[in-house]
């Protein structure tokens, strides 16, 4: 007990380390940020911030990225609340400010001052900052950014980027106000202002216009807003018409492919009502496979040991033992299974029912009874494949493969635009039309092959003994093992009724003494057991103007 308790923190421990963020994550939502960004005259900025977080779950503080700009430094970085000093850590360019509490609201606020923060040319101080930047990986449900001069002035520039583009309003004695609203996750916003040279009389000068070149940006992200209004009406009139008319086709396609399918079932059907057992055109567990589930239950292991007795593989000594009597088989799977029953589990030769319960309360053997019985699955779904049971209409797949790709593409440029209900509409489609792209219909002989053990299945629940009887032996073998493999438990009434019938004299020269309920009963507990074992062991770049930004977090 102690061991398995150790075994268990020790793999959360480990779990912890690969994934901390994932394993430490603290739901909460930024409901609001005002920053208040003081240029002084000496060129520093003293930055006032107010955070509301909005948590659903405990936590610990908030953390607050802060990336200067090249030539730029950050200083004297404190946290507080409601007056109150916090707990602040630094780790490179993140500050954690710690305040723990449990599912609450609260108002954090961080003050820092930024150096060189303004540059001074002949007609004007800039101060051209990313407070975020596409590093960010928290929405801003609401956010505001105030930029006030050393001294009251009416002569201001200014001008926004992403986020912040037409966001700004001059205010009483010349502060700036973007009002942003609603900043999502890795979005740019950066905020360039510029003030009266005077303003800053110790700063140095340099050489050239910068309300000239503020000029300038303005018209360019006018040309660009335009040429992106034009685009995004463009897209828009071509997404209304061109996607109904995708859909469209899609259902008319998903309507033709319905019924052709239908249409090839009806005609598959068997012409007769008599009772009948198919024809072998594969194996008994390559048509339980095919017909009832490509997942292998032990009442299939169960069938393929009968079709091994039928084809005369094994011999039957006993209700718990058989005799193997030739190795030659028709089938890869017949061969793995023989050699797991025989020379695995029992002694080259002899094999019984004890011998597998045996075998596999042995958990040392647990892994290569899991192997071998992986192996013949895939060896059953081989024999499947072979078949070609599935049609294959490369013509269809590349036109629908290209049309979906196309589809993709114009999802991409709608969110470019904008414009993300054509956007969801496109990507969607898309995804259903690449989807199509696996479109195997069952062939004709496909169908024949479903139809014909179905129609057998029904027909023996409520089977006439002298139906029965008109059977050959080899045709009762069949059926009865086809039977046993859809019927994982065994005990119901049509399976006791086809156990009764190996008294019957037909099955004399197979020695049977079959007993459905004991071997499709030891397999499911060879598999629970070796299942359970297998289950307990199993197993940047980026950023705002001049290399600045950050973003916001909580710990």
């Amino acid at each position: 007990m102690y061991k398995k308790k150790r075994l268990a923190v020790l793999i959360t421990l480990f779990l912890f380390t690969l994934f901390p963020l994932q394993a430490l994550a603290v739901e909460y939502a930024i409901s609001e940020v005002l920053i208040e960004a003081q240029v002084n005259a000496d060129g520093t900025v003293d930055v006032t911030e107010n955070h509301t977080y909005v948590f659903e779950d405990d936590f610990n503080g908030i953390s607050r990225e802060i990336i200067p700009k090249d030539g730029t430094a950050i200083q004297k970085f404190t946290g507080e609340e409601n007056g109150k000093k916090l707990k602040v850590e630094r780790e490179g360019n993140v500050y954690k400010i710690f305040r723990s509490g449990d599912d609450e609201t609260v108002t954090i606020q961080l003050r820092y001052e930024i150096q060189n923060a303004v540059e001074k040319f002949e007609d004007g101080a800039e101060f051209y900052w990313p407070f975020f930047d596409d590093r960010n990986d928290s929405d801003y449900e609401q956010m505001v950014i105030t930029v006030l001069p050393p001294a009251p002035t009416q002569q201001v520039e200014f001008v926004g980027y992403g986020e912040a583009y037409e966001t700004g309003q001059l205010k009483e004695k010349g502060e700036v106000r973007f009002t942003m609203g609603k900043v999502p996750s890795g979005a740019n916003g950066d905020v360039r202002v510029v003030f009266d040279a005077e303003l800053f009389p110790t700063l140095s000068e340099q050489n050239g216009s910068i309300k000239m070149e503020i000029a300038d940006e303005k018209e360019r992200l006018e040309d660009e807003a335009l040429v992106f209004a034009t685009r995004q009406n463009t897209g828009r009139s071509i997404g209304t018409s061109l996607l109904p008319a995708v859909a469209a086709l899609l259902l008319a396609m998903t309507a033709w492919a319905w019924n052709r399918t239908r249409k090839t079932k009806q005609q598959a059907k068997p012409k007769t009502d008599e009772f009948l057992v198919p024809q072998q055109k594969m194996s008994i567990p390559a048509t339980l496979y095919f017909t009832q589930s490509s997942i292998l239950t032990p009442a299939v292991t169960a069938a393929a040991l009968m079709e091994l007795v039928r084809k005369k593989n094994v011999e039957q000594l006993s209700e718990d033992q058989f005799r193997l009597i030739n190795r030659k088989t028709e089938f890869d799977h017949e061969s793995v299974l023989i050699e797991l029953l025989f020379d695995k589990v029992g002694d080259d030769e002899f094999f019984k029912t004890q011998d597998l319960k045996n075998y596999t309360d042995n958990e040392l053997n647990h892994a290569a009874y899991n192997d071998s019985i992986t192996q013949w699955q895939q060896e059953v779904a081989a024999e499947v494949k072979q078949h070609n049971l599935y049609g294959k209409p490369l013509l269809l797949r590349w036109t629908v493969g290209f049309i979906g790709l196309a589809l993709m593409g114009s999802a991409v440029f709608f969110g470019v635009m904008n414009l993300l209900l054509l956007m969801a509409t496109a990507l969607v489609l898309s995804i259903l039309f690449v989807a199509f792209c696996f479109y195997s219909p069952l062939v004709y002989e496909g169908h024949v092959i479903r139809e014909e053990w179905k129609h057998l299945r029904l027909a023996m629940e409520n089977l006439d003994n002298s139906k029965w009887r008109a059977l050959t032996s080899d045709e009762k073998m069949r059926a009865y093992a086809y039977v046993l493999g859809t019927d994982e438990k065994s005990t119901n009434e049509k399976t006791k009724r086809f156990t009764q019938a190996y008294s019957d004299t037909a099955f004399a020269n197979f020695g049977i003494f079959y007993n459905p309920v004991l071997l499709t009963g030891l397999f499911i507990a060879a598999n629970t057991s070796t299942s359970a074992s297998a289950s307990a062991s199993g197993s940047i770049s980026g950023g705002g103007v001049g290399g600045g930004g950050g973003g916001s977090g909580a710990f």
